[in-house]
């Protein structure tokens, strides 16, 4: 695990990524295992849509991206950020609310929810899993161990480095986050 904070950007999201999806989708699994009857018998209601749903989904991964960001940048235990324990936090809580048809606006059908996911949630875990790679080395406050007896290394806000690469990572993680939303409040189902 601790070669993932010495992998350029680009290696770095390819792995956080595919992690994310393996442990979402088994997670997935599980709760349409465990939960069939949720995919039964569901009563159609109506989506929601407009600028407030827009700014309702942006506010809300918007949060979640922050969190990820402040976890990364400001703390790690030896190869543990808070960061990227909200990341696989993430994933278990979309795996298993997609599993077990756990939404505000339940989907018909297994294909459905997979369906909505390609076109909304891939986007936003991705946004997720990239804004994680570009933080994830740039720990203010590392410690070999938890809890922190001690900083192995302690360095200043205003010696954080982003390469070119590392920038239009987090272009493209904004990128996704916001087509997501646009697609969720404008273009669903």
């Amino acid at each position: 695990m601790s070669r993932l904070f010495h992998l350029d950007v680009l290696a770095r999201s390819a792995i956080l990524w595919l992690a994310f999806m393996c442990a979402l989708w088994a997670i997935f699994a599980v709760g349409v295992w465990t939960h069939p009857d949720a995919w039964s018998n569901i009563a159609e209601v109506e989506v929601e849509t407009g600028w407030s749903v827009l700014a309702y989904i942006v506010a809300m991964n918007a949060t979640v991206l922050l969190l990820i960001v402040i976890g990364n940048v400001f703390v790690r235990f030896g190869s543990v950020t808070p960061g990227l324990l909200v990341v696989g936090w993430q994933a278990i809580a979309i795996g298993w609310t997609a599993g077990t048809n756990s939404f505000a606006e339940p989907f018909s059908s297994v294909a459905q929810a997979n369906a909505a996911f390609l076109r909304i949630g891939l986007w936003e875990t991705t946004a997720y899993v990239l804004i994680c790679a570009v933080t994830l080395d740039k720990s203010l406050n590392i410690a070999d161990s938890f809890p922190a007896k001690q900083w192995s290394e302690v360095r200043r806000l205003r010696d954080l480095r982003f390469s070119r690469a590392e920038i239009a990572v987090t272009v493209i993680s904004l990128t996704c986050l916001l087509v997501a939303a646009l697609i969720e409040a404008f273009y669903r189902r």
